[in-house]
């Protein structure tokens, strides 16, 4: 079942580029209720459960953000699972120009890519506010899960801060629990009721009830 809440990004594992993303994921889920998963790979030595687990990765996705700098043979794979499932996804490229490059070599931009993509839609960048920028009003803006977001932010401003704190509490388990979330009123001024009715309302959470229960990600 595909997670509204969920965009999954494959990049390289370049130091240079992976940490963009590492600090895009820290930044989106202190800002968003989204949860980003990055593709990693570096414990998994099977190569078959490597496939399985990507690709249920990809599917379970709203969305996915593949960065195709230098054509990596794993970004490659991940882009050919979106692909084939099929999967939405959006194409990131960094065109700066290497920092080794000599000031007296007309060396180019960086900007190979899987020559299969080459007319596909993407976002270039050369620096970090840059994507994330055009990443978040060209492509995450758009889906359903972030429309919700955006509403609630404009009619219940006062409660967002709360409502990140809860979100973060969900992603580390999957669910959060009244307590922790009168916890996190404790001292604002805010109802819990009127916060619980706020959230579902826009269908950013859905609670449950018994054996089980608590606060979760809606599934639909």
């Amino acid at each position: 079942m595909q997670n509204l809440h969920q965009i999954f990004i494959g990049c390289p594992f370049k130091p240079a580029i992976r940490k963009v993303y590492d600090k895009l994921k820290t930044e989106l889920e202190n800002e968003t209720p989204l949860h980003i998963v990055l593709a990693d790979t570096t414990a998994i030595s099977s190569t078959d459960y490597l496939l399985e687990h990507i690709t249920n990765l990809i599917r379970d996705s709203a969305g996915c953000v593949f960065d195709v700098t230098g054509a990596n043979p794993n970004v490659s794979l991940e882009v050919g699972i979106a692909h084939a499932l099929p999967a939405d996804f959006l194409l990131t490229i960094k065109t700066r120009k290497p920092r080794s490059a000599r000031p007296d070599t007309d060396q180019p931009e960086i900007r190979p890519i899987i020559s299969d993509l080459q007319g596909r839609n993407r976002i270039e960048y050369k620096t970090y506010p840059v994507l994330k920028d055009s990443l978040e009003k060209r492509y995450l803006s758009q889906l359903p899960y972030m429309k919700r977001w955006r509403q609630f932010k404009s009619r219940h401003k006062s409660y967002v801060p709360y409502a990140l704190q809860m979100f973060e509490s969900m992603r580390q388990s999957g669910r959060t629990l009244r307590p922790r979330v009168v916890s996190f009123l404790d001292g604002s001024g805010i109802n819990v009721t009127d916060f619980n009715m706020a959230l579902t309302s826009a269908k950013l959470i859905s609670i449950r009830k018994g054996r089980g229960g608590g606060y979760y990600y809606p599934s639909r």
